[in-house]
């Protein structure tokens, strides 16, 4: 079965988690680097290790970003990493996490801190099926804080 990458804009895709079998087909999919926001142990079973992952994304030509970081504590040194990672990778990236809520947090944080409305990383991230409402003020203090 192949992955399921959902665009949130013409740059960043969210996942839930991915396997190291998926990086062909992220790599075949036109994307250039994958973003884990996973931290390993996370759950008992069924959940690759972050080397795995790492290993068989470069193996498939990707980039590979380890941001990991559980429920909303995304911090702002971690969204700098997001934004450079987008100003310097030129092409698609696909952030994943258990279920893509954590890689959309940490998208609408980087858009927030480059500028993007409130209202229209909400919009963005709901036509994606992420619901980012109930973290908006934690993605604008976040935004903010990564200008700094």
């Amino acid at each position: 079965m192949p992955v399921s990458l959902v665009a949130i804009d013409d740059r960043v895709a969210i996942a839930g988690q991915l396997q190291p079998k998926d990086m062909k087909d992220v790599a075949a999919a036109g994307y250039v680097a994958v973003v884990n926001n996973r931290p390993d142990g996370e759950a008992l079973f069924g959940q690759p290790r972050t080397a795995d992952l790492k290993k068989a994304a470069e193996e498939a030509g990707l980039f590979f970003l380890d941001l990991p970081f559980s429920g909303p504590r995304v911090t702002a040194d971690q969204v700098r990493a997001f934004a450079d990672l987008l100003a310097r990778q030129p092409g698609r990236i696909v952030a994943y996490c258990k279920s893509g809520m954590r890689s959309s947090l940490l998208w609408g944080a980087t858009a927030i801190a480059q500028g993007r409305p409130l209202d229209d990383v909400l919009a963005a991230a709901q036509r994606a099926g992420q619901n980012l409402e109930p973290v908006g003020e934690i993605m604008v203090a976040l935004g903010q804080a990564a200008q700094k």
